[in-house]
């Protein structure tokens, strides 16, 4: 694994206790770093995933998410009777989005690849729409890397 990985996942790590601790009721869903789904609630039929992005939320007009995460979210707890939030940790708060079957369609899905990792790593993706996401009525922001420039003038 590079150093652009390593880096990828302690960010997502962190993110993920900082969802924690403002989520009282919500526990980690397995200790699996690679479960398809990230957290559940403690005593309802809930599940969230929570993607964490080092932009701010108007900087795309759409948000990816792995197909892999709605399909299995969808087939192993929707048909059972749970809801699905996708949560998405950006530099100017938190954005969430219900899972909703009819608001997507095949036109919003496909693959992409990123090659910032020292490989091509290409992946089957749902596009969500941009203002299919609201705003989190809990304030919390992704941790912005130290601005280079302020620690070289200290």
């Amino acid at each position: 694994m590079n150093n652009r990985k390593i880096k990828d996942i302690k960010f997502g790590e962190e993110c993920e206790q900082l969802f924690l601790s403002k989520f009282k009721n919500v526990i980690k869903n397995s200790d699996n770093i690679n479960d398809e789904i990230d957290f559940k609630h403690k005593n309802k039929k809930i599940i969230y995933e929570l993607k964490s992005r080092k932009y701010n939320f108007g900087d795309c007009p759409d948000w990816k998410v792995g197909y892999n995460k709605l399909v299995y979210g969808y087939k192993n707890y929707v048909l059972k009777g749970y809801d699905f939030y996708i949560y998405m940790l950006f530099y100017d708060g938190l954005r969430y989005w219900k899972f909703n079957k009819n608001e997507i369609d095949k036109k919003m899905c496909g693959y992409c690849e990123r090659v910032d990792r020292g490989r091509i790593e290409k992946k089957y993706y749902f596009n969500i729409k941009r203002e299919l996401f609201k705003k989190s009525k809990i304030y919390m922001k992704a941790p912005k890397p130290p601005d280079p420039f302020e620690k070289c003038l200290l």
